[in-house]
């Protein structure tokens, strides 16, 4: 490869390290291309992309980025998983995938926050895919906010309820 490649690949990777919003760096050694295709295609879904990187290059594309701390992992054969989206949904992919591809290996995950960037271990991403989803969050928060409303309205209605169903009881035992 020549240096002018060399030097495209690394801003581009730099590009990728500072605008993404999770990642995931995984083992995909002894996994058949046609497996391969397969995930790509499931985190294509969950609004990620899965990159095969050169070690060499992504530790010069790492430094003075948050991937700066995963700059070690960068060895052997390594694929980085990566969205600007829902992490919770990258990860869920990535841990089914994991499950059912035993060449697959979750090595360590990054989320990167507004003013906090937090390394994560293969249980931590585990667990990150446990969480619900963004969406389903968002539908529990709308009913949590219903909720109120809802109860009130129903208290504000059993008072009427209860006389009339007391008037009724009086004029059938008349």
């Amino acid at each position: 490869m020549e240096r002018s490649q060399k030097e495209a690949q690394v801003s581009e990777l730099r590009s990728i390290f500072n605008s993404m919003s999770a990642g995931v760096l995984v083992d995909y050694r002894g996994i058949e291309a046609n497996q391969v295709v397969e995930l790509r295609k499931k985190l294509n879904d969950a609004s990620s992309t899965m990159k095969v990187i050169k070690n060499s290059l992504a530790r010069i594309a790492a430094e003075d980025t948050p991937f700066a701390e995963l700059a070690d992992q960068f060895t052997q054969t390594r694929a980085l998983v990566y969205s600007d989206g829902d992490a919770v949904q990258q990860a869920k992919v990535l841990s089914e995938a994991a499950k059912s591809l035993e060449n697959l290996k979750i090595l360590a995950g990054i989320l990167v926050g507004d003013s906090k960037t937090s390394i994560l271990n293969t249980g931590e991403v585990e667990a990150l895919s446990k969480l619900p989803s963004r969406e389903e969050l968002i539908v529990k928060l709308l009913f949590l906010m219903q909720a109120p409303a809802t109860q009130f309205v129903r208290t504000l209605n059993a008072v009427p309820a209860k006389f009339v169903r007391t008037l009724a009881a009086v004029r059938d035992s008349k």
